[in-house]
């Protein structure tokens, strides 16, 4: 089959002559805000790109109309129109022909990237001869499409190798890069840069000025020689193969696709390798894998809108204060500085906030050496951050966030004197990974104002803020956490108040049971290793050794505690009574003293277990009881919805993202869930009892 784009009524892109030397195809598609790509617009550029060659200018610009975007990638719903893998496969061969076309053209072509090119948008921009870009700190280049399960599918995979060098292409590609414009300037993706007024102008003198060109296929000799030298190109492959299997264990099948059209590509000739390219494209695009990582985004993008579902509208603080300079509370205040807050961190004496404030400096001067703040706000963000040691400039404060540690009493007696020190309209988040927010507020004089803000670490890293809400918790309060938590760029759920809301509830059952394996025989490398394995970045037990196991037994004793039960007589209380600390104190289920971890023979004593076999099915018993977990938040009504709990454990806690999150994993596995959850409730315990939910056989996203 084809895909006939001549019968697709064009809109989004047009033809202009401007005075007769260099032309302009502008690119400005109908109610889109970011010219995503659809068939109506490939038509219109097609047609465009005729009129352009029936004009025969000297130059052409390639621009856009929208005022910050160039062009967004595929439109995703794509997807549902061609639902077929040859129906997807064709419409990439569309886009590789409208691309073609375009670098055919007899005259030099210039990409005016007034914002951000990625995906399809910047295949468009490889099609040209040059590229311009806008020096604007938003600006975001590149082929990020592995990150939902796909392949460039526009010429993306060949343009990109021949244009920087195949070690680079790789980098890029693989690594899903979004450059900004000045690393975009180094690493070879634009040529030039300009400041927004005059990038027109620069475009239009360099479609005038510029020539044709062949890409050198990298800068350097040796990046020209893995590309063309195909000793050298077998070589970076191969090297390029071995780091995607033990980085992704086989789980996602993108990546090696994406080598294989590069590796035709190079050997055999570009048409080859845009065939490998389209053909995987098809297929990719209509996997399981793909179709969850899509879903994700979908649920991620859509989350700012759903989490203020419900709640009064709430702009986002500009005067911020945290309480404790701590490693959670440097990286609170340095995000906040970042997003254009002014904060004040207090701590108990100069040295503490000294050591935070140079926190705040080197997360800060990090970023700009990695080109995510330029350097000249760099400076600024640094000097939003004040210290002190009491409670001076508190009462400007919206918002204050205390992170201080995880301990009852000492939050209760921080949180009074924040009622003493801040105005009566500021609302006091308290950064918890486990106590109820409701038990820190009591004796609270305004408790309504009091909400839960949990954070993970590296907050800089971590894109997940759990904001919890008490049952008097006012509304406006909430919506002006979560607006905050908006503002820092995080994805936002909003959770019920209990012991351990959603994100510590769910994995301390998990890495409890973990636990539970060790004393009935599992080793423990044969747990971590299973788990890894599934698709879990780090195994349950490291997991605590990186943690720690005094926090982990805090957490879990809190949990219990709150819960109205007793805490178990676990490993974790075992080591942690026997002085073990875990991976910072050097030794916890592992010992760390040399250059790779090796269990611990300790632990088996402390536990009197004499290590066996490891159940073949530990990972996927792990997981279901994860999963029914999950399900159970829900059935509770500490989450709101399934999507609120998958992005919750994607982003909080790392389930697998190829999996799409535990109510897509319990929708795709069913009533095989559920019997293997019914059969190791009668074999090891109540606790694999299946939720209500899944027991009734109810589907969570249709």
């Amino acid at each position: 089959m084809t895909v006939d784009i001549a019968s697709i009524a064009p809109a989004g892109a047009s033809y202009e002559p401007g005075d007769g030397v260099v032309g302009r195809i502008v690119i400005d598609r109908p109610n889109d805000s970011v010219n995503s790509i659809d068939p109506p617009l490939i038509a219109a550029l097609f047609g465009a790109v005729a009129a352009a060659r029936a004009a025969r200018p000297r130059g052409l610009v390639l621009a856009s109309a929208k005022p910050d975007t160039f062009s967004g990638g595929a439109d995703l719903k794509l997807l549902s129109i061609w639902p077929s893998a040859a129906e997807l496969t064709e419409a990439s061969r569309a886009m590789q022909r409208l691309c073609d076309e375009i670098a055919a053209l007899p005259c030099t072509s210039v990409a005016a990237l007034n914002g951000s090119a990625l995906a399809g948008g910047y295949e468009l921009a490889l099609a040209c001869d040059w590229r311009v870009a806008a020096d604007t700190p938003e600006l975001r280049v590149g082929l990020p499409e592995v990150q939902l399960g796909l392949i460039p599918a526009a010429g993306g995979t060949q343009r990109l190798a021949r244009l920087v060098g195949l070690p680079r292409a790789l980098d890029l590609i693989l690594g899903a890069r979004r450059l900004s414009a000045r690393r975009a300037l180094r690493a070879g993706l634009v040529d030039e840069l300009a400041q927004p007024a005059v990038l027109e102008r620069a475009a239009y003198d360099r479609a005038l000025k510029g020539a044709k060109r062949e890409p050198a296929g990298g800068r350097s000799a040796l990046e020209r020689a893995a590309t063309f030298v195909a000793p050298a190109r077998a070589l970076a492959l191969r090297q390029a193969r071995a780091r995607l299997m033990k980085e992704t264990r086989g789980h996602y099948p993108a990546p090696p696709r994406v080598l294989d059209a590069l590796a035709i590509g190079l050997a055999r000739g570009m048409p080859a390798g845009l065939d490998a390219e389209a053909r995987a494209f098809g297929e990719l695009a209509t996997s399981d894998v793909a179709r969850n990582l899509i879903a994700l985004f979908f649920l991620t993008t859509r989350q700012r809108r759903a989490s203020s579902e419900g709640l009064p509208r709430a702009d986002a603080p500009r005067d911020v204060a945290v309480v404790g300079a701590g490693l959670m509370g440097s990286g609170i205040a340095q995000a906040a500085a970042v997003a254009g807050m002014t904060v004040r961190m207090r701590d108990v004496d100069d040295a503490a906030l000294a050591r935070g404030l140079g926190a705040v400096r080197a997360l800060t001067t990090e970023a700009s050496r990695k080109g995510a703040i330029e350097r000249r706000e760099s400076a600024r963000v640094i000097a939003r951050v004040s210290g002190t040691t009491d409670y001076s400039g508190f009462a400007r404060a919206e918002l204050v966030i205390e992170a201080v540690f995880e301990e009852l009493g000492l939050k209760r007696r921080v949180l009074g004197e924040l009622e003493a020190a801040t105005r009566d309209d500021a609302v006091i988040a308290s950064n918890t990974s486990a106590l109820p927010i409701a038990e820190i507020a009591t004796g609270a004089r305004r408790p309504e104002r009091v909400v839960g803000m949990h954070f993970f670490s590296p907050v800089h890293r971590m894109p997940l803020v759990e904001v919890v809400r008490t049952e008097r918790a006012e509304p406006w309060a909430v919506a002006r956490v979560v607006a905050a938590a908006n503002a820092l760029g995080t994805t936002v759920i909003v959770v019920r108040d209990g012991p351990g809301f959603y994100t510590t509830r769910i994995l301390g059952l998990m890495l409890g049971e973990a636990t539970h394996l060790l004393e009935q025989g599992a080793r423990i490398e044969d747990v971590d290793r299973a788990m890894t394995a599934f698709g879990w970045p780090v195994g349950p037990l490291a997991l605590i050794d990186e943690v720690g196991l005094a926090v982990a037994r805090h957490a879990g004793d809190t949990v219990a505690a709150a819960a109205g039960i007793d805490a178990p007589r676990n490993a974790v209380a075992l080591l942690a009574e026997a002085g073990l600390e875990g991976k910072r104190g050097g030794a916890g289920f592992y010992l760390y003293g040399g250059r790779r971890r090796v269990p611990n023979p300790r632990v088996y004593e402390l536990l009197g277990a004499a290590p066996a076999a490891t159940p073949p099915d530990v990972a996927e018993r792990l997981t279901a009881l994860f999963v029914n977990a999950a399900v159970r938040c829900l059935d509770e009504g500490v989450l709101r919805s399934a999507g609120d709990g998958d992005l919750g454990a994607v982003l909080g806690l790392g389930f697998p993202p190829f999996l799409g999150g535990p109510f897509r994993y319990a929708d795709a596995r069913g009533a095989a869930l559920v019997e293997r959850l019914r059969a190791l409730a009668a074999s090891a315990g109540a606790r694999y009892e299946p939720a209500a939910s899944l027991a009734s056989g109810r589907r969570f996203f249709s």
